[in-house]
């Protein structure tokens, strides 16, 4: 299967770092476009049993360079669907293949 890594979507990174009171904060670093084959986007829902509101979930498989930093926890903004988190990362032979979740509640 050719793929071609005609999706430009935004990368997003936050890391932790202590300031002058030794406090762990967490700091947003500078997002950056990247590259990458948006395999597939699917979605699922659950109707919990009790009153809670309906749980949806968006699943994407994306396809990077093995030359790209992508690391699980980042968050990608994927344009006209939101943002991801990064839940799994494998090198395969050819792609560094990633799985990101986007969940959400009720009627947002």
């Amino acid at each position: 299967m050719n793929h071609r890594m005609n999706d430009l979507i935004v990368l997003k990174r936050t890391e932790t770092g202590q300031d002058e009171r030794n406090r762990v904060t967490s700091v947003e670093l500078p997002s950056r476009p990247i590259a990458c084959c948006i395999r597939a986007v699917e979605s699922s829902w659950q109707r919990p049993a009790n009153a809670d509101p309906v749980t949806w979930e968006y699943k994407a498989t994306l396809g990077f360079l093995l030359t790209e930093d992508v690391r699980k926890d980042d968050v990608l903004e994927l344009p006209g669907r939101g943002d991801f988190v990064v839940v799994s990362v494998t090198p395969g032979r050819r792609l560094l293949s990633v799985i990101a979740l986007q969940e959400k509640r009720g009627a947002e």
